[in-house]
């Protein structure tokens, strides 16, 4: 699999561009802190970054990382626990 990270504006634009097919939230360990990582339509995959540092974002919150997808483009209407 290729490392392919992107911030808040890449991830719009492959998402518009249908080079985005899907994205998971990671829990940090040992906090209640998440991670978006997010799925490309190459097999790619990467964590969606903060443009200030180009460290994974880091959402304090699951609902603030789910408003991120939906500002992405992503649309659910519900969260599966696997």
């Amino acid at each position: 699999m290729i490392e392919c990270n992107r911030t808040m504006e890449q991830a719009r634009r492959d998402f518009a561009a249908g080079r985005l097919t899907g994205a998971a939230l990671l829990r940090v360990p040992m906090s209640a802190a998440w991670t978006v990582r997010l799925s490309g339509a190459k097999g790619d995959a990467g964590m969606l970054l903060a443009v200030e540092t180009l460290e994974p974002r880091v959402f304090a919150s699951l609902d603030k990382a789910v408003r991120a997808l939906e500002d992405v483009g992503f649309s659910f209407t519900q969260l599966k626990v696997l």
